[in-house]
């Protein structure tokens, strides 16, 4: 179980650094990183032209996030990680956890009530 632990957070590390360098390019040549018409493309397969719009407009709203929001989300909300395990990830106490995941949500319905 410890051993399956450590190589769940060894591959969540390469994930988020993979991710972290996605950005960083994305910042330099803007050109050449995945579109996000390409992404909902990819949705569309088989998808109604309204859940095609809700995810295209969740999709605009994450990528609007701060990086450390989107970690925290994604972490809690979709890894189903415990706020100490995301806090041990990240390498930041728990409040902070907990202080980015109450703003990310918040920034987040923001964002997709007006539309992103």
């Amino acid at each position: 179980m410890k051993d399956e632990r450590a190589l769940f957070a060894w591959l969540r590390t390469i994930l988020h650094n993979a991710n972290i360098d996605r950005v960083r390019l994305r910042r330099r040549r803007p050109e050449e990183a995945e579109s996000l018409d390409a992404v909902t493309d990819t949705l569309s397969n088989g998808a109604a032209a309204d859940e095609l719009a809700l995810s295209r407009d969740f999709l605009r709203a994450m990528n609007r996030l701060t990086i450390e929001h989107r970690q925290v989300l994604l972490l809690i909300g979709l890894e189903s990680l415990s706020y100490r395990e995301v806090a041990d990830e990240l390498g930041v106490p728990i409040g902070t956890v907990m202080s980015r995941l109450a703003r990310a949500r918040e920034r987040l319905r923001a964002l997709l009530e007006d539309g992103a």
